[in-house]
């Protein structure tokens, strides 16, 4: 099943430029997912650089937040020409934020706020992050909710690929149905059927669904919340219902799938991002050839 484009960059992202993972592990982003925000770490990459990163992510992403550790040492690199330079092109200070390491002096600290609020203007913030990465989940929680990270979604959908599936049995004589899904979060799951659709009735409960997520197995209740038309087929929305007949997922489950989507949407996000990286590479390969070859003209 191939992913949509638009569908994958759609909503509200936040990026954290090379981040320091001692501070705020990766383990944060997918506790930040059970929240309703979408985050991504943008790492050093030796192929890569972080300004080639920076100018995909922010021409592919219309809706985002991007926070840079100005703590992360590049070579020949000032943090602030760059952060400068790139909220004047992108004439966007209200999307960016700074990270960097809690500071001895109380003067440092003053000097990167009057630098980045006030004289660039940034608004997402300028975080002093605590050598306790405990403290820093909270922290940055609380940065993410004032600059309303969660976008207009209450629950973040990852798009499904072949290798996300369902199976349930139905009707008097039990007919086991099986299909592939085409997104789910904690909250929901949507499914596309092609020809006369499904028999099921709108409301109606559907008991001991077994998911197949990319490999991880779960089960679950759920009860039939919309339906409607699209392109001549069937699209039917879920959601999901707990042993105790409550809306959403059982504590232990959705404790369990909470990774299992979060590398779903990583995934997703990162394929669209890598191919990004490498079509850029190419065609700055072919300007450059082309300057080349125009500076030659003439030559003998």
């Amino acid at each position: 099943m191939a992913l949509s484009v638009n569908e994958i960059v759609t909503g509200r992202k936040t990026f954290f430029i090379l981040p320091d993972t001692s501070l705020m592990p990766e383990s944060f982003l997918e506790d930040y997912f059970a929240l309703g925000y979408e985050c991504y770490y943008v790492p050093f990459d030796k192929r890569v650089n972080i300004e080639k990163k920076v100018k995909v992510i922010t021409s592919l992403f219309k809706d985002l937040i991007i926070f840079f550790n100005i703590d992360y040492n590049l070579p020949n690199f000032d943090w602030e020409d760059y952060i400068y330079n790139y909220i004047q092109t992108n004439n966007n200070p209200g999307s960016v934020g700074i990270l960097y390491t809690k500071r001895q002096a109380k003067i440092e600290k003053n000097v990167l706020e009057r630098k980045f609020l006030y004289e660039m203007g940034i608004r997402c913030g300028c975080i002093q992050l605590e050598y306790q990465k405990s403290n820093n989940f909270e922290l940055i929680g609380k940065i993410l909710y004032a600059n309303q990270a969660q976008g207009r979604r209450k629950t973040i959908r990852a798009l499904c690929t072949s290798a996300c599936t369902y199976t349930y049995t139905y009707g008097p004589y039990k007919d086991s149905i099986t299909g592939t899904l085409q997104d789910i979060s904690l909250s929901h799951f949507t499914i596309l059927v092609t020809g006369a659709g499904l028999e099921i009735k709108l409301y109606e409960k559907i008991a001991d669904i077994h998911f197949n997520i990319r490999g991880f197995l779960f089960r679950s209740d759920a009860v039939l919340v919309m339906e409607r038309p699209v392109n001549g087929d069937m699209l039917y929305v879920f959601a999901f219902v707990t042993s105790a007949g409550q809306n959403g997922l059982d504590d232990r489950t959705r404790s369990l799938l909470i990774p299992s989507l979060y590398k779903l949407l990583s995934v997703n996000c990162n394929q669209v991002l890598d191919q990004m990286y490498e079509q850029l590479s190419e065609q700055e390969a072919v300007d450059e050839l082309e300057i080349i070859d125009s500076n030659s003209d003439g030559i003998l």
